[in-house]
């Protein structure tokens, strides 16, 4: 490996200067520069930057060197003392000691942190030192950190300072033993500024209640138009007659009727403070995108159920849900009776037949019956004291049967409970239905949008998300073909 002396490095340095002026000239006079010129400029970059590597690397071996010369140094008075020391030698002259290190550079960090005129190894050595069972080992150790400014008994009121080491005298004053305690970090001043932050646990939220209607209805994604029209047959075909030889046959016509599934947007905006998501590392925006997730699945599974709107445009709530068109059309709907909920007749069993009866009136079975929470698990503990409880987990006469998971079932058909449903404490209901009759409408699906300058958040310096999301539901053409039925008063 071929060794650049400093003056071969400064005679490159010229020389590639040179070629440089060489080419600039030749470029502004029009003309393009000499090959000699070229290859000459390469040639001197390449050994200009294999001396530039080879003083870098020498100036690592040399710092390197200085390093274990000064941990030597420190280490010197914290060995074990020798045999012959121990028998007769006699003890060192740690200030003589001290001198001898003056020959060897102190670290440049410690250097500027305790002044030029730190001698390497002081530190080390006089911590050292505190710990000797020798009066004068350990004055000459106490003083030593004293004039380093590392050793405090106290922090003055106000001061950003804080103790490495505290020295506590014992009763008595001079000549008493001392003992040292290391900084506790209890406080601010006895080193907790200087803690890391307490780790943050997984952020607990409320849970929210299962979206079970966006998995039980049909969805049709993409539909980037601003209303469906879903057409139905206001009547059910009768059979054919027999008509005799040469009588007029049987005319019928067909009637029609329609409802449109509007698209309406839902949305919703959560402002962030900058200094919040730098700060949190991505927390904060992690968590405001869980949050708009959760919130638009939740809106679509009340707006199908419970949407209240009138099917318009521009009345806000465009949907009209599965309840509430239900509970709009007496001929799909009925009140379960007032017999007792000890008795078969007025049992939740009773009340899942009665809605499944109706339903077949209209060739229909359900697919799932949907209660309210707290019909649900009153109806798991209905019974009588000599029958037991009419919700029999092994399958009793009732009908009903739990599967291994908790799922519910009445002969066959998934049970579910909604909290969106059963508002009035006095009302308890039912639906039954053929939940894929029913169709929800998606536009442009869910989005999240960010801007830090719309409106005043440049100013405030926030960051603004915006979840948005088209959707359109009317459950009035379902119900009208008898894919569903309602029944209230199910418990007392």
């Amino acid at each position: 490996m071929t060794e650049y002396t400093p003056e071969q490095i400064d005679n490159l340095t010229s020389a590639i200067t040179k070629l440089a002026e060489a080419k600039d000239r030749a470029y502004a006079e029009g003309r393009t520069p000499d090959a000699k010129t070229v290859e000459g400029t390469k040639a001197v970059a390449d050994d200009l930057a294999k001396a530039s590597q080879e003083q870098d690397e020498a100036n690592r071996k040399a710092v390197k060197a200085q390093i274990d010369e000064q941990v030597k140094a420190a280490l010197v008075e914290l060995r074990s003392p020798s045999m012959a020391a121990a028998i007769g030698m006699g003890k060192a002259d740690v200030k003589a000691t001290r001198n001898l290190q003056l020959v060897i550079d102190a670290h440049p960090f410690l250097a500027k942190a305790y002044g030029s005129d730190y001698v390497a190894g002081d530190l080390i050595r006089s911590i050292g030192l505190m710990r000797s069972s020798d009066a004068e080992e350990q004055a000459f150790g106490k003083a030593t950190l004293r004039a380093l400014g590392v050793q405090r008994g106290d922090v003055p009121t106000g001061s950003s300072s804080y103790t490495m080491f505290d020295v506590v005298e014992a009763p008595g004053g001079v000549g008493g033993a001392e003992t040292i305690k290391a900084t506790l970090g209890a406080t601010g001043a006895t080193g907790g500024f200087v803690l890391p932050n307490n780790l943050v646990d997984t952020l607990a939220k409320p849970k929210t209640m299962a979206a079970i209607y966006t998995d039980l209805v049909t969805v049709r994604n993409g539909v980037n138009v601003r209303g469906v029209d879903q057409p139905f047959r206001t009547g059910a075909p009768a059979r054919a007659q027999f008509q005799d030889w040469g009588q007029t046959k049987e005319n019928v016509n067909e009637a029609y009727g329609s409802y449109t599934a509007n698209l309406g947007t839902i949305a919703r905006v959560y402002d962030i403070g900058k200094q919040y998501l730098r700060f949190s590392q991505g927390s904060a925006e992690e968590d405001v995108l869980d949050e708009l997730g959760k919130a638009f699945r939740l809106g679509e599974n009340f707006y199908i159920i419970a949407g209240a709107g009138t099917g318009s445009v521009g009345s806000g709530d465009p949907t009209t849900g599965v309840y509430t068109a239900l509970n709009a059309r007496p001929g799909f709907k009925t009140a379960f009776g007032s017999a007792s909920v000890t008795t078969v007749a007025g049992s939740f069993a009773s009340a899942c037949a009665t809605a499944m009866q109706n339903m077949a009136g209209n060739n229909r079975a359900p697919t799932a019956i949907v209660v309210d929470h707290i019909t649900y698990f009153t109806s798991i503990r209905e019974g009588a004291d000599a029958a037991g409880f009419w919700v029999n987990p092994a399958g009793g006469p009732t009908g009903f049967q739990v599967l291994p998971n908790g799922q519910l079932h009445y002969w066959g058909v998934p049970v579910f409970w909604d909290s969106n449903l059963g508002t009035n404490a006095t009302t308890k209901i039912l639906i039954a239905a053929q939940w894929d009759a029913f169709k929800l409408y998606r536009g442009m699906e869910f989005r999240v949008d960010s801007s830090d300058q719309a409106g005043t958040r440049w100013d405030t310096n926030l960051v603004g998300y915006r979840g948005e999301e088209e959707i359109g539901f009317h459950a009035g053409t379902g119900v009208e073909t008898g894919a569903a039925f309602l029944v209230t008063a199910v418990i007392p």
